[in-house]
């Protein structure tokens, strides 16, 4: 008879797990662990999908680690006496073991990522490992000033008498109507591995992928808002002003509007060139001296000699700022290109590896980049290996 797993040995397991360190041999204890019963692999899903250890982890920020602990453990002691099914108390019982464990772990390895900026070492199945995007980026000033952004805590400075507030979560707010200097611009800067948010002077909001370079006036002033997305990808929410349209010069085409949200990715890398989707409102685009209106939904994409508007698939291309990867069919050397930039990495691909692939998955993009990888070693795409901040990617094999 197979030995039993009791429920903080099924913990230490799932906390290996999480962190990348399981061995060959528990990793086939813990699958076992997982096939004795659906409620099991139920538990594992939920814990992997990190959503439960996240709102812990949200709410206890900050506080007394025993006291978050001791809260944790009431609250799945409290869950318990709800199911007073014979079958279930131990279960939950389990359940309260491992997420006290999990939660541990979490906690020492969020925590972990913003005490120091050198990259850590880790370790996963395959070979090291790597970790996802945080807040930061270069704020160039209009002297040409260079500071370095990140999360951490509220503070203000100034340019030419403008002030600028850098907020604790990892985003820079423009205050309004303080300018001294109308001229003043500021660039932006967010490099690999990393994700910023601004608000500008006009109230409008921009999320800012990795690896993209944005340009801006510090006040707006004349009768339009004009910004540069030079590289990258870049989330807007436009503030409404009629009076004042908001342009976005990107390559390939200039996006036009006034009070509405829309995507723009502008990746050098890209596979597709410039593409603008409009999540809602109205806006105008002039692309290769043609003006075309969107409509919710569409999406227009330009290159150097061609322009299309097709229907998109919205959900997939905002996912990044919603903080999901999702992926649909996507080619697998433009997944790869994704996952070089947001945990920073580079990418080859093994001679032997010839074919294209094409993938269909979601995940969270908080999860080390290995969680990723497993999930389309499991579909068959490819296999992979981790060594010196690389990614290789080989054919998989039977």
């Amino acid at each position: 008879m197979a030995k039993q797993i009791n429920s903080f040995a099924a913990a230490s397991l799932i906390m290996k797990y999480l962190k990348g360190e399981l061995s060959e041999a528990e990793t086939i204890e813990l699958e076992k662990w997982l096939s004795t019963n659906e409620q099991n692999q139920k538990l594992f899903n939920e814990l992997c999908a990190a959503e439960t250890v996240e709102r812990s982890i949200q709410k206890f920020e900050g506080s007394n680690t025993e006291l978050g602990w001791q809260r944790l453990q009431d609250k799945m002691t409290a869950n318990s006496l709800k199911n007073r099914k014979q079958n279930r108390k131990g279960w939950w019982r389990a359940a309260a073991a491992i997420l006290i464990i999990v939660f541990g772990a979490w906690q020492i390895f969020y925590h972990s990522k913003g005490r120091s900026p050198v990259k850590e070492s880790l370790t996963s199945r395959y070979g090291a490992d790597a970790l996802p995007g945080t807040p930061q980026a270069q704020l160039v000033l209009s002297d040409g000033t260079t500071i370095i952004l990140s999360a951490g805590r509220d503070s203000m400075l100034a340019d030419n008498g403008n002030r600028i507030q850098l907020t604790a979560e990892g985003g820079i707010v423009y205050e309004k109507g303080t300018a001294v200097n109308t001229e003043a611009w500021n660039t932006i800067h967010v490099p690999n591995g990393g994700q910023y948010t601004a608000t500008l002077e006009d109230g409008t909001k921009v999320w800012m992928n990795a690896a993209t370079t944005l340009r801006y006036p510090v006040q707006f002033t004349g009768n339009e808002r004009k910004v540069e997305l030079t590289e990258g990808e870049a989330y807007f929410e436009i503030a409404k002003n009629k009076e004042k349209p908001f342009i976005v010069l990107a390559p390939h085409m200039d996006v036009q509007a006034v009070g509405t949200a829309f995507n723009v990715n502008s990746y050098a890398d890209g596979e597709i060139g410039t593409e603008t989707t409009l999540v809602e409102g109205t806006v105008r685009v002039k692309a290769l001296n043609k003006t075309s209106t969107l409509r919710p939904g569409e999406q227009i994409t330009t290159g150097q000699a061609t322009s299309t508007i097709a229907i998109a698939d919205v959900e997939t291309v905002t996912a990044w700022h919603q903080g999901l990867f999702l992926f649909n069919g996507k080619s697998l050397s433009e997944v790869m290109k994704q996952l070089a930039r947001w945990y920073d990495v580079s990418i080859e691909y093994d001679q032997g590896f010839k074919e294209q692939k094409f993938f269909t998955g979601e995940i969270k993009r908080n999860v080390p980049v290995s969680k990723l990888l497993q999930m389309m070693e499991l579909t068959g795409i490819a296999k992979f290996k981790i060594k010196d901040n690389v990614i290789l990617v080989l054919p998989q094999t039977p």
